[in-house]
């Protein structure tokens, strides 16, 4: 029976063993002797008991538990546990410890400092948090169970972080979360030291986290390790709390097209030197794939002020701009694109900045590379960059040819119509509605922000025509493209180009609108006074013109308007005062009307 239980560590809890040194304890001399001896003994085969009952794997998965140390911008550190699950450096701990973190190491069974590299996946809500951690190439982790364990199971967690001894307990309820995940509920206590550590099967796998229970009563709950690994970071988690609350880097997705989009997204929330760490970030991440160091090259080129910190050092930054690219093109198939790419940048770099001169760096080098990338490719992409370059060198023609190659193909787009117009306008006796029908395609090509751009490009000029009737469509067009986010200058143009087409409902609502966004203007208040007026509402054109004399007394067109509201109400002496104090002022047409009414 002896040599049983100590060859099965695993069987029974020790009672079997105190019957076996039960006589010892009868053969001491007195009864006070006897207690002693027998709690002694007790307590002395426990212990072995308990010694040989941990099973071999316990001293493998001591070296994979960790302390995870997070420290916030401010300085702030937290102290945490935590356990690696796989040799990748694959971690677990709770999401707690991460939040407000700048950065993060983890401290080995042995005393190591590792660092954390990236966040792969978290949960705020159940207080999880999975990372990446830079590991040596043989590390210990703990693996993880393929199969969940079943109500009735043992589970088993460390009575410490050193992982000397483990309490015991059945899994007494299971609960799903996101409908595939298990929630489990243990039958033992959990002291707040134990929290966050690992759960085991008796074979050793991790299975879940242990989670103390909400409601304070020392229960032990465990969340599974399979919902953890499931959390993955998506393009559109990126600027969710759970995650801005996170300094420490973001995980890329395994998918080249989310990274491009996570990379665009960071592009307007980071200054420049971080950006340029998520650049060399993503080109660790996918270091075969051209966009990372042509977006890099971008970054050198323009951000160059921003990260260097001399005039010398920012040339330095153009040439690692032109290295990136030609690094760039063992990844490129298409021979067009290596001269089209150091085409576009070097143009970009010296239209941003007319005081660059370095080496290469000017419209020479453009033009060559440019002419190379169209004897590779007819591409229109080329040809617009080529009409770029002759808009530039203000040669109108031949940009207007080149960005009419492109309309004439399907890479047609808002931009190449843009700015063929553009071009158009500058050619001499150019037709006006070509230039017209250009800008139209031009919005219909374009996404809203761009097209309503355009849109008030067209109603310029057809102001400038006085197409009143083609004007309010428009007006309306843009309306639609802005959502209804428009100032009340909008609506007195609208009202402006409706009172000229005789839609004089129209009109009075427009106005009414703009004295609604802004009622202290005296111009708003005029203008509906002469809607009134065409309308033969002389007494509330009066009212408004008024108003618009209170809000400026020396607006000599308001003066005449209500001397007009008195004349049509057949009070002509008092009109003529407001006539008189008109021309006073300056307005062209008081006398005529001092002409015609104040005479007898």
């Amino acid at each position: 029976m002896i040599n049983n239980e100590k060859e099965n560590p695993e069987t029974g809890n020790g009672f079997g063993i105190f019957f076996v040194f039960l006589p010892v304890v009868i053969k001491t001399s007195s009864m006070k002797n006897k207690i002693i001896i027998f709690l002694l003994s007790v307590c002395q085969i426990v212990t072995a008991t308990d010694q040989k009952k941990n099973p071999k794997w316990m001293e493998i998965a001591y070296k994979a538990i960790i302390t995870v140390e997070t420290t916030t911008k401010e300085g702030i550190t937290k102290n945490g546990t935590g356990f690696l699950i796989n040799e990748n450096g694959e971690a677990i701990a709770s999401y707690e410890l991460f939040r407000k973190a700048e950065k993060a190491v983890v401290i080995t069974s042995n005393g190591d400092k590792l660092p954390v590299t990236h966040i792969l996946g978290a949960d705020d809500m159940h207080n999880v948090i999975r990372f990446k951690v830079t590991v040596p190439k043989k590390t210990f982790f703990l693996p993880v169970s393929k199969i969940s364990p079943m109500i009735n199971s043992t589970a088993y967690i460390p009575t410490s972080k050193e992982m000397k001894e483990l309490a015991q307990g059945a899994i007494s309820e299971i609960t799903k979360m996101n409908s595939s995940y298990d929630y489990y509920k243990i039958e033992m206590p959990l002291s707040p030291s134990q929290v966050d550590f690992p759960l085991f099967t008796e074979t050793g796998e991790v299975f879940a986290l242990s989670q103390s229970d909400a409601s304070g009563k020392g229960k032990t709950y465990g969340i599974s390790i399979a919902y953890i690994q499931s959390l993955q970071i998506t393009v559109t988690d990126l600027f969710k709390k759970t995650y801005t609350e996170i300094g420490v880097r973001k995980a890329w997705s395994s998918s080249i097209e989310d990274a491009q989009m996570s990379l665009m997204l960071y592009a307007s929330q980071q200054d420049a030197q971080t950006y340029l760490e998520t650049l060399n970030d993503f080109i660790d991440a996918f270091p075969n794939y051209a966009d990372g160091y042509i977006k890099r090259a971008s970054h050198y080129t323009f951000l160059r002020k921003e990260l260097a910190s001399s005039k010398n050092e920012q040339l330095q930054f153009l040439d690692k701009a032109l290295n990136d690219l030609e690094y760039a093109n063992k990844f490129i198939k298409n021979k067009g694109d290596e001269f089209y790419n150091k085409a576009k940048l070097i143009f970009e770099a010296i239209t941003d900045d007319s005081t660059l001169i370095y080496k290469n760096w000017n419209l020479k080098t453009v033009e060559e590379n440019i002419q190379k990338a169209i004897k590779q490719v007819n591409n229109p992409a080329y040809r617009q960059l080529e009409g770029d370059i002759a808009f530039f060198q203000s040669d109108f023609e031949k940009s207007y040819n080149c960005y009419s190659i492109v309309n004439n193909s399907s890479e047609s787009n808002g931009y190449s119509y843009y700015f063929a117009a553009k071009s158009k306008q500058q050619i001499k006796d150019a037709d006006i509605f070509e230039i017209i029908t250009l800008l139209d395609s031009a919005v219909a090509k374009s996404a809203a922000f761009d097209a309503s751009a355009y849109l008030l490009e067209i109603i310029d000029l057809k102001l400038q025509y006085e197409l009143y009737d083609q004007l309010v469509k428009d007006y309306d067009k843009y309306l639609e493209l802005t959502d209804g986010n428009v100032s009340d200058a909008f609506y007195y143009y609208r009202e402006q180009a409706k009172f000229r087409i005789n839609d004089l409902e129209g009109a009075l609502k427009d106005i009414n609108m703009a004295i609604l966004i802004d009622n202290s203007n005296a111009l708003y208040f005029a203008e509906q006074a002469s809607v009134y007026l065409r309308i033969n509402e002389a007494a509330n054109a009066q009212k408004s013109i008024e108003q618009a004399i209170k809000l400026d007394p020396e607006f000599s067109s308001a003066h005449r308007i209500l001397g007009v509201c008195l004349v049509r109400q057949e009070k002509k002496s008092e009109a003529c005062k407001h006539f008189i104090r008109a021309k006073e002022l300056g307005d062209p047409v008081a006398e005529r009307l001092i002409n015609d009414n104040c005479k007898e």
